[in-house]
C-alpha cells in the first residue's frame, strides 16, 4: 500500500505525463511545491520500488503499477468531488481542498457505492473524466483554449487544477463545463484572451483570461456553430 506522500507524488506525475513533454524533477517541484532535493530523494524511492522508472537528466515515468495507483487516487478524488458537489451541495470551487485527504484512505467499497448513488458518472463538477473501476480513462478531444480556431465557436470541457478563487472566479462569469463560447481572440503582442460566454437571451459576457487562467481552460471545438446538434458535452 502507498503511503499519501507517494500517492500525491505518483497523481503528480501521472498529470504532468498527460501534459506533454519531458517529466523533470523541476517540474514535480513546481507542481507540488516542494524543493528540488526533496524531489530527487523522493523520486529516487519511487524508483526503488517499482512506481516509476527514472532516466537521470531525460526525466521520469511511471510504470504501469505507478499509473494503476495514480488511476485509482484520481478515481478516489474525482469521485468525492461529484458526491460532495451533487449530494451534499458543496461548489465546485469547496470541493478539491475537502477531499485531498480523503483520497487516500477511503476503501474501494465506498467509492464505488457513492458511485452507484450518483448513477455512474463520466465526469467530475471541473469536467474531468473519471476513471472507471478497471482504471480506465476516456480519451478526449478537447483542446486548450488558447489553440481555438480563429473564427470558431467552442464549449467548455473542463477546467483543470484551477485554484478555488479562480473557480470561483470563472463560476461568476459563467465560464464552466458545457458553457458555449461565441467568440475567442487572443489579444496581439502575448496579450490575454478574450471569450465571449454565451448567457440564453442576455448579451454575451465579455471575459478577459491571463495566460495563467486560461492555460487551465480546455474545450471542444464547434467548427459549424450553426450545427445545433453539436455537442461538447
Amino acid at each position: 500500500m502507498a503511503s499519501e506522500s507517494v500517492e500525491n507524488y505518483i497523481k503528480a506525475i501521472y498529470k504532468l505525463e498527460q501534459a506533454g513533454g519531458r517529466v523533470t524533477n523541476r517540474a514535480i517541484a513546481d507542481r507540488l511545491s516542494v524543493s528540488p532535493p526533496s524531489v530527487s530523494r523522493m523520486v529516487k524511492r519511487l524508483s526503488e520500488n517499482d512506481w516509476v522508472v527514472h532516466h537521470p537528466y531525460r526525466g521520469v515515468r511511471l510504470t504501469d503499477r505507478g499509473r494503476r495507483n495514480a488511476l485509482r487516487v484520481i478515481r478516489n478524488h474525482r469521485i468525492l468531488e461529484t458526491y460532495f458537489a451533487e449530494i451534499l451541495g458543496m461548489s465546485w470551487d469547496q470541493v478539491d481542498a475537502e477531499v485531498e485527504r480523503l483520497e487516500h484512505v477511503v476503501s474501494d467499497e465506498l467509492i464505488n457505492r457513492m458511485e452507484e448513488a450518483l448513477r455512474f458518472p463520466k465526469h467530475d463538477p471541473h469536467g474531468s473524466p473519471i476513471p472507471d473501476r478497471e482504471g480506465n480513462i476516456a480519451a478526449t478531444d478537447s483542446i486548450p483554449i488558447v489553440e481555438v480556431p480563429e473564427g470558431a465557436e467552442a464549449r467548455v470541457a473542463r477546467i483543470a487544477d484551477a485554484s478555488p478563487e479562480a473557480l470561483a472566479y470563472l463560476e461568476s462569469e459563467g465560464l464552466v463545463p458545457g458553457a458555449r463560447l461565441t467568440s475567442v481572440v487572443r489579444q496581439p503582442f502575448e496579450g490575454p484572451l478574450h471569450v465571449c460566454v454565451e448567457r440564453g437571451d442576455a448579451e454575451p459576457a465579455s471575459v478577459y483570461l491571463g495566460s495563467e487562467l486560461a492555460s487551465r481552460i480546455r474545450v471542444h471545438v464547434d467548427l459549424s456553430p450553426s450545427n445545433d446538434a453539436a455537442d461538447g458535452g
